[in-house]
């Protein structure tokens, strides 16, 4: 049985509003210098920017004795870790772009590093007989802080370039980027499987599936055959699994998979994690085409091979009794996707048929990773709307998706799904805008809700943070743009609803945030 050492003395990290105030006035003090151009002449310039922010984040919501209860000892360290009143978020950070071209070739770079005091020292957890981790009970682990605590990545670095053969135009890049084909507004669905995603920027409310996706190595192809018609392709030199929540974090719901999980606690004993069970860097790639069939309509055609981004959690009885993280490869998706106009509004859509993606099935009362066939379609829509009495402009944005379990593979003769055959989910987003409500100042309010209402998702991220049926979110913020420079925000979110372990494991997780970002 594990015995947790006592750690330092415990210091919460609440908010102090004069150290909060010290750090957004250092902020804002820096030069304003806005990204220049340097003209290296021969048809060549250099383009340059660099974003700094500040965020703070508390826990409004207490902590929820049903999700603290025995029942959730492998479900509750990012729980205890935080208090109402803690500093959730306490970051400074830095992004920067270098853009290189000349005529119709050239390179980007960009790259990020923060630091996060809020995952510095100790933590508020007192019980030390539930945490899954060596080393002091209140304190995080190594790999927490090496992933929410500070970090530098390098995100985008690719060359590309363009090229006329015939009548027709290719164009290609290559070295790490994105590529998202499809049209997911807040669902992942295709595009999902294109690349991994970074879960803390899935949790900041409104994000959008554009917002969330992080590049990888790889070549991508466009042949614009003629105005009307492309097809395209790409292929992936590496496999990188999605950006999860270290176990301990304040977003994360379980203490078994993630950055730094080390055991499943049992009845009277551990259960150790191995190692991870990981797909080849080879053998992701896909082949897609677009037609416009009118002005405003658009169709996409889709094929891909993929390594699933999620973890599974797999145990073993020999040589020793363990669990392991594995990730299922070799993963075939056909997709079909629309876009177009409709009363006004941007109407759009996907479709995709998954063979071989991973899903559990009741194996003697256990849920067991297994293979099987899913197709899951959404639908979203997206209106302006111009000046009324309400606002200058307002953004109305709505998807809905839904998931079909098709066939399983059975496992030793089982074959019951551990979750639902049928699910279904939606988000909505509205932001009200006003111009110039202070000289050089814009405003909006930005208000989101999210619900899953049918079912629980049998495929993992098919809904993108929403965990199970009746899990709902809501947001109402407040932000401020002077002159496209500095920008602050101010966000309260709620997740709606009682606890649960299994649907609604982050009920209690209520907070407030604030954030203050500058382009110079």
């Amino acid at each position: 049985m594990h015995h947790p050492q006592l750690g330092p003395l415990k210091r919460r990290n609440r908010l102090r509003p004069i150290a909060a105030a010290a750090a957004l006035a250092a902020l804002l003090a820096t030069p304003a210098r806005a990204g220049d151009t340097i003209d290296l002449g021969h048809d060549t310039t250099l383009d340059y920017s660099v974003t700094a922010s500040y965020g703070a984040a508390v826990r409004t919501g207490h902590q929820s004795n049903t999700l603290l209860s025995p029942a959730n000892i492998n479900g509750d360290d990012g729980n205890r870790n935080f208090r109402r009143g803690d500093l959730i978020a306490n970051r400074v950070s830095l992004l920067g772009e270098a853009h290189l071209k000349h005529d119709v070739f050239g390179a980007l770079v960009r790259g990020s590093v923060f630091q996060d005091w809020a995952y510095s020292g100790t933590n508020s957890n007192n019980a030390p007989f539930t945490v899954n981790h060596s080393g002091p009970f209140n304190q995080f682990t190594n790999s927490a802080q090496d992933y929410h605590e500070h970090r530098a990545q390098l995100l985008d670095a690719y060359v590309y370039g363009a090229a006329p053969i015939g009548s027709t135009q290719l164009s290609f890049k290559l070295g790490n980027q994105v590529v998202a084909w499809g049209e997911s507004l807040f669902f992942a669905n295709i595009a999902g499987a294109q690349g991994p995603a970074d879960a803390t920027k899935a949790f900041v409310p409104g994000a959008e599936v554009k917002d969330i996706l992080l590049p990888v190595p790889q070549a991508s192809l466009q042949l614009q055959v003629t105005p009307a018609f492309s097809v395209m392709g790409y292929y992936q030199f590496t496999y990188k699994p999605n950006q999860i929540f270290a176990p301990g974090s304040y977003f994360s719901s379980t203490d078994v998979v993630g950055p730094g999980a080390e055991f499943i606690i049992g009845p009277g004993f551990n259960i150790p994690r191995g190692p991870d069970i990981r797909p080849s860097d080879w053998g992701q790639w896909g082949v897609g085409a677009r037609f416009r069939v009118f002005d405003s309509t658009e169709i996409g055609l889709y094929q891909l091979r993929y390594h699933d981004k999620n973890p599974s959690v797999v145990t073993s009885l020999f040589p020793t009794l363990q669990y392991q993280q594995k990730f299922y490869g070799g993963i075939n998706l056909t997709g079909a996707s629309f876009s177009t106009q409709m009363l006004g509004a941007n109407v759009a859509g996907e479709v995709s048929y998954k063979d071989g993606v991973p899903m559990l099935v009741d194996v003697a009362g256990s849920p067991t990773a297994t293979r099987g066939k899913a197709l899951q379609g959404q639908l979203s829509a997206i209106y302006s709307v111009g000046p009324t009495f309400l606002a200058d402009s307002q953004t109305l944005l709505g998807e809905v998706a839904y998931l079909h379990v098709l066939d399983v593979d059975p496992v030793m003769g089982f074959s019951k799904l551990s979750n639902t055959r049928n699910s279904a989910a939606f988000q909505v987003g509205w932001s009200l805008n006003y111009n110039n409500v202070f000289d050089g100042w814009d405003m909006s309010v930005p208000l989101t809700y999210a619900q899953q209402f049918s079912g629980q998702s049998a495929v993992a991220g098919a809904f993108g943070t929403l965990l199970g049926y009746g899990d709902k979110r809501a947001s109402v913020g407040l932000t401020f743009k002077y002159l496209n420079n500095l920008e602050l925000n101010l966000t309260y979110a709620t997740f709606i609803g009682g606890a649960n372990i299994a649907n609604r494991p982050l009920a209690d997780r209520d907070y407030v945030a604030f954030n203050a970002k500058y382009s110079f």
